[in-house]
Formats: C-alpha cells, structure tokens, sequence
C-alpha cells in the first residue's frame, strides 16, 4: 500500500494539473483580497447599521485565518473536484488504467492510495491557502493603514481556527467523493470535473428557488449538500451577513450543525462506497 501512495504521491507532485491548481488558488486568494481592500477605500452608499458587515471588518487580522477557510470551502472545493477527478479519470482518458492495476496488489488498494494521496495534497493546499489568506490580510493592513494588533491570537482562537480547518476539509469531502465516483461510472476526468463542479454551482440556485416555492419542497434543501455545508461553516465566526461555502449565508434557517453533519456523511460514505462497488466489479477492457 505504501509502494501505491508513494507512487501516486509522485505522480501527482510530476503533474502540471497540481502545480496549476496551486497557482489558481492563490492567485485567486491574493486577488479576492486587493479586490476587498480597493472596495474598503471606496466611499460605497452602503448602510452597515442593518446587519451589513463593513468591508473593513474582513481585512483585519482577526478574521483573517476564518475568511480564509469561507473562501476555501468553496474556491477550494473546486480545485479538489478537479485534482481528485484528474487523478482517477486520466488513467482511463491516457489508457493506462490496465497498466497500473496489473502493478498494483488490488483494486481496493489502488483506489485507496490515489484517494489518500489526492487528499494529502489537497490538506497541502488547504495549508498553503491559509498562509497565504493570512499573509494578505498582513498586507492589506499595512497598506489600508490598519491597526496590527495581535491580542485575539489565543489558544480559544488557536483551537477554533484548528477544528475549523478540519469542518472545511470535512465540507469537501462530499464534492471529492462525488467528482471520484463520477470519473469511475464516467471512465474519464471530464464527468467528476464538470458534473461535480455543475452541482457547486448550480445547487444554490435550484436550492433558492425550492425555498422560494415553500410547503414541502422548501424541505428538501435540508438534505441536499449546499445549506449543510453553509451550516458548518458559519461556525466560523464572520462578521454578519457572511459565512457559508460560497460567501453568503442562505435565508432562513439553517440545518443543525449536528443535521448537516449526518447528511454530509451520508453523501461522502454512499459516494466512496458506490466508487469502489463499480470499480471493483468493473472489467476495465470494456
């Protein structure tokens, strides 16, 4: 097993497709955050006695680390669909998938080491990302004329921010079980990119419309993956009006936290046991 992990370590560390994803991610953070400063310095007509966080609030230090983890549950959500889908969809689009199974002891083995090693970048770059969120809030305080002030770095805060980090990661696993299964049925990286990146996208807005059409269908949203992903990462203390996977929180309320934990659960576990099933009893000559 360990031969496999390190050979797909390697892969994926040889790859272009990981170096690129890396870069996207943070250049994308570090222009989320100029964007965030330039919009501070502008004179908007926007109250921010009715609940609207002011745009300072997400610059300061404080809630550097937390904004971080908001943008990564969602930018980085993408990014993982596409390392994971690539990962195993490629071995069918380069047709090397029979090679690499006559090398390796099993099946089960093969599809677990290529997970384990896609999810050891991604906590890679789920680090990355953070250093470079805190990073930038460093240099949008400096350059915004900010107080540096350090005293909320506590060991409160320091354990929050660390089991933050695992709900963001655990927010994810849903979306990269899915992209994993999709590749597998879809015996490409096309499929688990494009249908798990359509459903990041897309389950906001059919979400928001069953909401809006209310009695039983506006129940159903509670079970889909969107506003449980939202209800854990509000837990990460944003000022009001943000939080959530892709920014903003969804009206109403939302599942429990220990609600949106069983169904994203249930979502990564029939996912990975679906990709495994099909795999396992797959002839891959077909």
């Amino acid at each position: 097993m360990l031969r496999l992990i390190n050979a797909e370590l390697f892969k994926l560390r040889k790859r272009s497709m990981t170096r690129i994803l890396l870069f996207v991610l943070v250049g994308i953070l570090i222009i989320i955050y100029f964007i965030l400063l330039a919009v501070s310095n502008a004179n908007l007509p926007i109250p921010h006695d009715e609940g609207m966080p002011r745009i300072v609030n997400l610059l300061g230090l404080p809630v550097a680390i937390p904004l971080a983890f908001m943008f990564l549950a969602g930018l980085g959500s993408i990014l993982a669909v596409i390392l994971v889908a690539s990962s195993m969809g490629n071995e069918y689009n380069w047709r090397t998938i029979r090679t690499v199974l006559t090398s390796s002891e099993s099946r089960f083995k093969l599809l677990g080491a290529k997970l384990i090693s896609a999810i050891i970048f991604i906590l890679l770059g789920m680090v990355i990302g953070v250093a470079t969120g805190f990073i930038m809030s460093m240099i949008t305080t400096a350059i915004g004329g900010y107080k540096f002030d350090f005293s909320f770095a506590t060991g409160s805060y320091v354990w929050d921010q660390f089991l933050q980090f695992w709900r963001t990661f655990y927010v994810m696993l849903p979306y990269i079980f899915l992209a994993f299964l999709l590749s597998i049925v879809g015996r490409s990286a096309m499929p688990g990119i494009a249908l798990g990146i359509a459903i990041l996208f897309f389950e906001p807005i059919i979400t928001g419309l069953m909401n809006l059409a209310g009695g039983w269908i506006a129940e159903i949203p509670a079970y889909l993956l969107g506003e449980n992903v939202n209800a854990i990462t509000a837990l990460a203390d944003l000022p009001a009006g943000f939080g959530g996977g892709f920014g903003f929180r969804a009206i109403g309320e939302m599942p429990s936290v220990l609600h949106a934990t069983v169904v994203l659960g249930i979502y990564s576990v029939v996912s990975l046991a679906l990709a495994f099933y099909i795999f396992r009893k797959r002839d891959v000559t077909a």
